[in-house]
């Protein structure tokens, strides 16, 4: 098997048999194997958020307060009525605390700007780093998602895959004139994260975003960085194998 379809069937699959059999005859091999299968955990653990488990019981404290503000018909109606239901209702309840739950924990939608942002505030402390890391080894990284770069206008100094809403992606840091750069390569496989502008900025960082046809290119910088200028040279640079 050679590297290009290792690194395809590595995407589409890290718990392929027969890549782990492979693998563990390459060692380059087995790294990328450990990165994508560690993605992997982490996606799925992000997934899993947990429910609280008095939140039925305070769920149904709600309903059984609002029952007792009802008239005294009612009242007698609904305790004839809750003998033979109970179950029912038990289940019934369970789901809509499911139900209320979620609509509450998960976010809403963000751009994919405000995204880029809130991920560079995650990882600041990923900013400080000064050990280079190859363009071998990115370019190790980026193939799996069927790309590579010709050259990056700085030292990279962070290169890694994580979850951009939901897109397996690059995160690259590389080092410019104008201070640490970040750069995520998105494939464009969906669109529920390519909305917005292509220009964004906070009070601290500026962005920009190029659209392509198999990846969206971000770059994010401090403000007042040429971000544009270096999103050219990036783009320039980004082959698709």
């Amino acid at each position: 098997m050679d590297d290009l379809e290792f690194r395809r069937r590595l995407f589409a699959d890290p718990s392929d048999e027969q890549l782990i059999d492979e693998a563990e005859q390459d060692p380059a091999k087995k790294r990328l194997l450990d990165e994508a299968q560690d993605f992997d955990v982490l996606l799925s653990n992000a997934l899993n958020v947990p429910v609280p488990d008095d939140l039925q019981a305070k769920l149904l404290k709600n309903v059984e307060s609002e029952s007792e503000t009802q008239s005294s018909d009612n009242v007698v109606q609904l305790s004839w009525y809750k003998r033979f239901t109970v179950p029912i209702a038990s289940a019934a309840s369970v789901a809509l605390a499911v139900m209320v739950y979620f609509s509450t924990v998960v976010p809403t939608p963000l751009y994919a700007g405000e995204h880029a942002l809130e991920h560079v505030y995650y990882e600041e402390s990923a900013l400080k780093l000064s050990k280079e890391v190859t363009l071998q080894v990115v370019n190790e990284k980026l193939a799996m998602l069927g790309g590579k770069l010709e050259s990056l206008p700085g030292k990279v100094t962070y290169a890694t895959f994580c979850n951009f809403k939901g897109q397996r992606s690059l995160h690259l840091i590389f080092q410019s004139d104008h201070g640490p750069m970040t750069v995520f390569i998105v494939p464009s496989e969906s669109n529920d994260y390519r909305q917005g502008d292509t220009q964004f900025n906070d009070d601290r960082y500026s962005g920009s975003i190029n659209k392509g046809a198999n990846a969206d290119t971000i770059l994010v910088a401090k403000l007042g960085a040429p971000v544009d200028k270096y999103q050219v040279e990036v783009n320039d640079s980004l082959q698709w194998l």
